[in-house]
């Protein structure tokens, strides 16, 4: 479990455990989950300061960092490896030039053959060990991946299609608007996503889902029992919500934002017949949480029909800005996050992580 030294940076959250086990791999709202093993000062912006990274880099405990990788998971003693380099700041190289100089002066440290990037492959996902390397004004702080795939992979998504919901941020809006009880319903299911993620994390709910779209509704149904969970999956139009659900506990959903996906039948001219429904479809302390693009201006749309919000969020996700909000229906209190969550944003928030809306 988590002991101490919470810190919390813009993209990152740091923290220290008692031990190193297969449990760390189960933070389904992180993109990616890392063993660290150092924080470098000194990094320069010049091309002729990377070997000195790569010297520095060498020197570090790897031996114990792959004792700890193997009390999560079964790693080779000779296998191979990759880097992965983000950088920050103007510099005279490139993320490549990184991982090309991390990656020579690991090989005879770590004991395992060096597979290069060059920008037109995707080598990682096949090696045994990913060393990841996040360079931000002077520091560079390295880092071993702790799965043998980034954590936002998830098994189940083998059936996809066009505007996909990345899981991590599917599984957020699970945490944010979930019930530990009761039913919930996703009337833009797609491929299922949102669905599945919170039938993994909230067993004792009863999901509902359903899509326009009859392919997407047998990619969620495909991607579910992939998932080995529990959903009842329908073919339905969104407009039509009123004739065929009430009384839920909670609406999580991803509508149509018009880019990669854009609304069908019934909500191809407007969405206001959706919007309109949803306080009909809710039981009697239902909450609705959603992502949409903030192009569309849905949190200022519902405020205006009486909803009241109890969070809006700004967030990027697929190179665009979108909200993440959750609302009560017209003559009900606005709904507040989980205690959990509202004291991490409250320290996220007064930390300068985050601002009331995002940005």
């Amino acid at each position: 479990g988590v002991h101490s030294g919470v810190e919390l940076s813009r993209r990152q959250v740091g923290f220290d455990v008692e031990s190193v086990g297969p449990s760390l791999l189960a933070l389904r709202t992180a993109d990616d989950v890392f063993l660290k093993l150092a924080d470098v000062g000194g990094v320069g912006a010049a091309k002729g300061d990377l070997p000195a990274i790569g010297r520095v880099a060498a020197g570090l405990d790897w031996e114990r960092a792959l004792r700890n990788l193997r009390a999560v998971r079964s790693v080779p003693e000779q296998g191979s490896f990759d880097v992965v380099a983000s950088l920050e700041g103007r510099r005279s190289y490139n993320r490549f030039a990184v991982e090309k100089t991390m990656g020579l002066a690991l090989a005879p440290v770590l004991g395992a053959k060096f597979l290069e990037r060059d920008g037109g492959t995707t080598v990682g996902i096949d090696t045994d060990v990913t060393v990841r390397v996040f360079v931000r004004g002077e520091q560079a702080t390295i880092a071993m991946r702790l799965g043998s795939r980034p954590l936002h992979r998830r098994a189940y998504k083998v059936s996809t299609g066009p505007g996909t919901l990345h899981p991590p941020v599917a599984a957020a809006l699970v945490v944010i608007g979930a019930p530990t009880a009761g039913v919930i319903l996703d009337p833009f299911c797609g491929d299922g996503t949102i669905a599945i993620e919170a039938a993994l994390a909230r067993r004792g709910l009863t999901i509902v889902a359903s899509d326009l779209d009859r392919a997407r509704v047998r990619n969620a149904r495909q991607n579910a029992r992939q998932a080995d969970v529990e959903i009842d999956v329908q073919e339905a139009d969104a407009a039509a919500l009123a004739e065929k659900f009430s009384d839920m506990d909670a609406i999580i959903t991803n509508p149509p934002w018009n880019q990669a996906v854009a609304a069908g039948g019934r909500l191809e001219a407007s969405g206001r017949r959706f919007w309109d429904s949803l306080s009909r479809v809710l039981g009697p302390d239902g909450v609705l949480c959603f992502l949409t693009d903030v192009g569309l201006d849905v949190p200022e749309l519902i405020a205006r029909r009486g909803w009241q919000l109890g969070m809006k969020q700004r967030i990027r996700l697929a190179g665009r800005v979108a909200d993440v909000s959750l609302a009560a229906p017209p003559g009900r209190p606005a709904p507040a996050l989980p205690a959990g969550l509202a004291s991490w944003r409250e320290e996220a928030l007064a930390r300068g992580v985050v601002t009331e809306t995002g940005f």
